[in-house]
């Protein structure tokens, strides 16, 4: 599959990331949630469509990983704000390095370790994990957010797992999908001009849907440096 296609789509896919979770800043008197549906839409048509194809950087597995990230930054600003009464807290929950999916997993790992007990632990570990929890709870954290972390790795890996099979599935023309491309990117600007319009007095928030939504482009080659000119010539 074309480079520009695949990276059009996983623009799409961080875009859905984004807008479902912020759903409650889009306003109802917009046509903003509309918008997300028809992406949705075509995102899925897409991804049976065979366009995420090659290369290695799988479009689902990119936005899986987007997602795990955004909580793990958000568990660690609250494990950072904790660590204030309860020093070295932070420590067992460290920010994600933003580098691969595989530093993400990682971390999501390093969390489960800390908050999850074995079965060779003992009652006063399995009670300090458990308060471990509770702190994420009090601070506005799902009860299920042991399950969910735990879900998001085993999808993430199933993604990676089944992306081989996926390969075998037939693809629509490139024209056919050209045309899904170009629907999928009137909906993201649909999007974007509504969020700008949202955001305009929340810079971070612009910042991180303006992150999200942005489609990358190939690096140019680094220029080179021309050979200096040996003055006796001139």
């Amino acid at each position: 599959m074309e480079k520009r296609i695949i990276r059009e789509c996983v623009s799409f896919a961080h875009s859905l990331v984004f807008a479902n979770a912020n759903t409650a800043d889009i306003p109802a008197t917009s046509k903003g949630l509309a918008y997300v549906g028809n992406l949705t839409a075509i995102n899925q048509q897409l991804v049976s469509a065979g366009a995420l194809q090659k290369p290695v950087s799988v479009a689902a597995q990119n936005a899986l990983i987007l997602a795990l990230e955004t909580q793990l930054d958000n568990m660690a600003n609250i494990a950072s704000a904790y660590a204030a009464d309860v020093p070295g807290f932070a420590d067992l929950f460290p920010r994600p390095a933003h580098y691969t999916p595989g530093d993400v997993v990682r971390t999501g790992n390093i969390y489960l370790a800390a908050l999850v007990p074995t079965a060779t632990e003992d009652a006063a570990t399995v009670a300090v994990k458990a308060a471990r929890v509770q702190v994420f709870v009090d601070h506005a954290m799902a009860v299920t957010l042991v399950a969910d972390l735990q879900s998001q790795l085993k999808e993430i890996g199933t993604v990676a797992g089944t992306h081989e099979q996926s390969r075998e599935k037939g693809v629509l023309s490139t024209e056919e999908i050209n045309v899904l491309v170009r629907a999928g990117r009137k909906q993201r600007n649909y999007l974007d001009a509504i969020f700008r319009t949202v955001y305009a007095n929340n810079p971070q928030k612009l910042a991180a849907w303006l992150s999200a939504s942005r489609v990358e482009h190939d690096r140019s080659p680094a220029a080179t440096t021309p050979a200096p000119t040996d003055p006796r010539t001139k």
